[in-house]
């Protein structure tokens, strides 16, 4: 292809692409000619009368119009329409033009150039030809991953460039100029607002912009976040509109960032969402990673078994577009609540569906989000679950009642915890992980609250055959020389394992500083301990045959505290 040749295919895909004015095609014709013709351009420069290289003066253009039997008015709605694609500069339009003699000089910009093959670009042909006259499409939303999604499908995903909005009125010609640019080599055209707020400069030029490049071919985009600012311009140049709802995965402050965006970058092996979506800094939320595992648990067959189902479920929930039987509106997070008394084992349990679920473990301590200022208590709680979604963290909230009774009136529920009440309930309904709530006090829970969970499984107090296994592996017993009754233990002391947990210690304890080896009666003492430090009486110790020594090691009473 000579270049002639490939100058009058480019001129006319201008045309075409642009949706420009009959005229504007003979007028880029005539400034090529000076731009490509040395003999063309001096002849010009010659006929205008302040011998100006380079440029053709209005004059001589309305000359050669009036020849062709061509009319002023459409030769002005031609250059103004160039001049509008800022394909052609009219010299002396903008204040940091030169001031020049004479009638208006035309002269090609570089983008004009580029338009018209005078100067290299990236060409993509369109899909399919271009079509008819294509209004703006102004697509909106609270993603903005969302838009530049739906304005892929648009412009071709290839092809995508978001140019930025301008930011002063000095840009207003360059942006329009790379539109022109884009439309004319590539395809589609995304003008990016998307981070304008509530900035009418900034609104006003993007406006200009829609006015000046109404007409064209090819698609054109505007990203906002809010349409509201934008509607006049919408209704003037015809441009349609679209909210775009997004497909959460999750919230980075003011950023969404949609699921699609992330399960293609999830499609590298080996990556997480922590990767791909970054971790926020923060100070009361720090995702760590458990050892804790199901077989650490001594749990009665019943509860293991609604376990093992609970897992079924939240794999089933965080992995559902991948399985055939999808539930429409069950969403993607799984919250389970665990009810139970103190020393049941709520906590080992949550950390052991952590450490199942290959997730690191956040504990939500309560007094670290409550604030007395209008806000913080929400911002807090905010941050706390952002990183819990984008670290695939399991989240644990550990005393729930404490927080969700408060929603009865006559509970105290006002001001900051009030508040924050709120915006969890809210904020659970759209959660994308694991969370796991605790509770000693079921029944005092928000109903509310208490119907986002998925599952609910209590946590009794651990059966003779469980207790005596806990006193078996917790007590550090050597088989020579201790001696502790531990079937006695199990059936005379119905308590959850926190407890024969914290007895086992202090006995430990207590036999190492003694120098004396482990025996019924040192693991009763200690256990006293243990009953008076959760109200419990400890005259429930005092049994045949070990309270003589029970009471020789408590005291002389037997119901001192000390030690």
């Amino acid at each position: 292809m000579t270049f002639v040749a490939h100058l009058e295919e480019h001129l006319n895909r201008t045309q075409v692409a642009l949706a420009l004015p009959p005229l504007a095609g003979w007028v880029l014709q005539a400034l090529v000619r000076i731009d490509v013709d040395a003999a063309a351009a001096e002849q010009v420069r010659q006929a205008d009368v302040h011998q100006r290289a380079g440029v053709l003066s209005w004059q001589a253009l309305v000359d050669l119009a009036l020849n062709e039997g061509a009319g002023v008015d459409d030769l002005e709605q031609a250059v103004n329409a160039l001049a509008g694609w800022e394909l052609l500069q009219v010299v002396g339009r903008l204040t940091s033009d030169p001031v020049v003699p004479g009638a208006s000089a035309l002269r090609l910009t570089h983008h004009g150039r580029v338009c018209l093959g005078l100067a290299p670009a990236p060409r993509d042909p369109p899909p399919g030809g271009l079509a008819g006259p294509t209004p703006w499409l102004v697509l909106h939303g609270t993603s903005r991953e969302a838009l530049v999604i739906e304005a892929q499908e648009w412009v071709g995903e290839v092809a995508f460039e978001g140019l930025p909005a301008p930011a002063h009125a000095a840009e207003v010609e360059h942006t329009c100029g790379r539109l022109a640019e884009i439309l004319c080599t590539r395809w589609g055209a995304v003008l990016d607002g998307y981070w304008i707020r509530d900035n009418p400069a900034a609104e006003s030029l993007v406006r200009e912009i829609m006015r000046r490049t109404r007409t064209a071919a090819s698609p054109r985009v505007l990203l906002v976040r809010d349409p509201a600012a934008f509607r006049d311009v919408m209704l003037g140049v015809g441009a349609d509109t679209r909210w775009v709802e997004p497909q959460i995965h999750t919230r980075r402050g003011e950023n969404v960032l949609d699921e699609r965006i992330s399960a293609r970058l999830e499609e590298v092996p080996d990556r997480s969402p922590a990767d791909i979506c970054g971790v926020p800094d923060s100070e009361i939320a720090d995702p760590k990673r458990v050892h804790t595992t199901m077989d650490d648990l001594l749990l009665p067959e019943e509860v293991r078994t609604q376990l093992g189902q609970a897992l079924l479920h939240a794999r089933f929930r965080l992995h559902e577009a991948s399985h055939a039987h999808h539930v429409p509106g069950s969403g993607k997070g799984y919250r389970l609540l665990l009810s139970g008394l103190p020393g049941t084992g709520k906590s080992l349990t949550a950390e052991a569906l952590a450490t199942t679920l290959e997730r690191p473990l956040i504990k939500l301590d309560l007094s670290s989000v409550l604030s007395k200022w209008l806000g913080e208590t929400e911002k807090l709680l905010a941050q706390v679950f952002d990183v819990a979604e984008v670290a695939d963290a399991v989240l644990v909230l550990d005393e729930a009642e404490a927080l969700f009774r408060q929603r009865d009136g006559g509970q105290g529920g006002t001001g900051a915890l009030a508040t924050g009440v709120a915006y969890l309930l809210t904020r659970l309904d759209r959660f994308q992980g694991v969370l796991v709530a605790t509770t000693n006090r079921s029944r005092d829970m928000d109903e509310a609250f208490f119907r986002r969970f998925d599952d609910f499984i209590i946590l009794p107090i651990p059966d003779v055959d469980t207790r005596r296994s806990l006193w078996t592996r917790m007590l550090p017993l050597n088989g020579e020389q201790d001696d502790v009754d531990l079937t006695f233990l199990a059936k005379k002391f119905p308590i959850s394992g926190g407890l024969i947990r914290g007895a086992s210690i202090r006995a430990a304890a207590w036999a190492d500083g003694l120098g004396r080896p482990l025996t019924t009666p040192i693991v009763l003492a200690s256990l006293s301990r243990e009953l008076g430090k959760s109200d419990r009486s400890t005259a429930e110790v005092m049994v045949e045959p070990y309270r003589d020594e029970v009471k020789a090691l408590l005291g002389k009473d037997g119901t001192r505290a000390d030690g």
